[in-house]
């Protein structure tokens, strides 16, 4: 186990982790609602309910992305720093890359589904209301932000358990146990 620092300032780093790590998300969360802004802007102004903002329509989609990517930056921290804490293995890059590769697979999965089995009738009620073409876009949109929701959560979540301990007495370990009795019939 490493030896930790006093509680009092280990609390405070952790704490200004989880809020930088919020920050981040926050602010990857912005950009990532530009770039989605861009694909269905319907998405944002009937789905998000932005049409009765006051603030520019993309200054309103950043604050939006921002606020949504606060308790993702939050939560990968924090689950991290409790997994940091209970693992002298762990790894940062390792967590965090296994995080991103959950979240494309959600990115890349999602939206097909969503635009293939449109769960929620979207394109049937908005006919006559949304040029042709709208409905798949929004039902995309809306299929890519459920899989960078759903690819965090399961990220988290399979990396959220500690890697089982590797055995150090060889007369626990099964396999060794299997060797041994190997080389007895051998000898």
């Amino acid at each position: 186990m490493r030896p930790r620092p006093p509680a009092s300032s280990t609390r405070a780093r952790e704490h200004l982790a989880i809020l930088a790590g919020a920050l981040a998300a926050g602010a990857c969360g912005a950009l990532f609602d530009q770039v989605t802004a861009t694909i269905s802007p319907e998405y944002f102004l009937d789905g998000k309910g932005l049409a009765a903002s006051n603030l520019p329509f993309r200054l309103a989609v950043a604050w939006t992305g921002f606020r949504g990517g606060l308790p993702l930056g939050a939560l990968v921290t924090g689950v991290g720093l409790l997994r940091a804490a209970r693992s002298d293995r762990f790894s940062w890059r390792a967590w965090l890359v296994r995080i991103m590769a959950a979240l494309a697979a959600g990115l890349a999965l999602c939206p097909v589904v969503m635009a293939a089995l449109d769960p929620f009738g979207v394109r049937e009620a908005s006919v006559g209301a949304w040029p042709r073409g709208t409905a798949t876009r929004y039902l995309v949109c809306c299929g890519i932000h459920a899989g960078a929701y759903l690819g965090v959560l399961v990220g988290v979540l399979l990396e959220g358990r500690p890697a089982p301990a590797a055995s150090v007495d060889p007369s626990t370990d099964s396999s060794a146990k299997r060797r041994g009795h190997q080389e007895d019939d051998v000898a």
